[in-house]
């Protein structure tokens, strides 16, 4: 086996994996709507900070979980975020995520670390990909029995 057979292979292991663990957040997701629901009520109850992104997809279907809860992951894991140009979250916002028990956002924090690991999946998947098509064109443009690329070469005739 070449390593462009192993290239395209751990390409499409990658992207089917990352396809399947979308699913699993969503399935993650459904089963806590509820909290994530009272929690985003909380906060607009509280005047907390809340970026736009996460006030719209607030109203999309359990498929846009992702945008829905990366906005308080970051808040939980402290990054500094800016709500409108250069205004600064207030720490109010941040004390109140961070002060939320573990049964509360737990799941959260958990379904956005296999976000991020799926996007790196996908994205890793993706560069694959180009990589083995630019290998597979340099083989087909320089097509030799014995270089150990596979090609199928098409003759059209007119």
């Amino acid at each position: 086996m070449t390593w462009h057979c192993i290239l395209i292979a751990v390409s499409v292991m990658f992207f089917l994996s990352s396809i399947a663990l979308q699913i699993v957040g969503y399935i993650i997701f459904r089963k806590n709507t509820q909290k994530y629901e009272s929690l985003i009520s909380e906060f607009r109850k509280r005047r907390l900070d809340l970026d736009f992104s996460t006030q719209v997809s607030s109203f999309f279907s359990p498929s846009f979980h992702s945008v829905k809860i990366s906005w308080f992951a970051r808040l939980f894991k402290g990054v500094k975020l800016q709500r409108r140009g250069n205004e600064s979250v207030s720490q109010e916002t941040y004390d109140f995520i961070q002060s939320l028990p573990e049964k509360e956002i737990g799941w959260l924090i958990r379904l956005h670390t296999l976000n991020m690991v799926t996007a790196v999946m996908i994205i890793g998947g993706g560069l694959g990909f180009i990589i083995w098509r630019h290998i597979y064109n340099q083989c087909v443009l320089n097509y030799d029995h014995g270089d150990g690329c596979i090609s199928i070469l098409v003759h059209v005739t007119p």
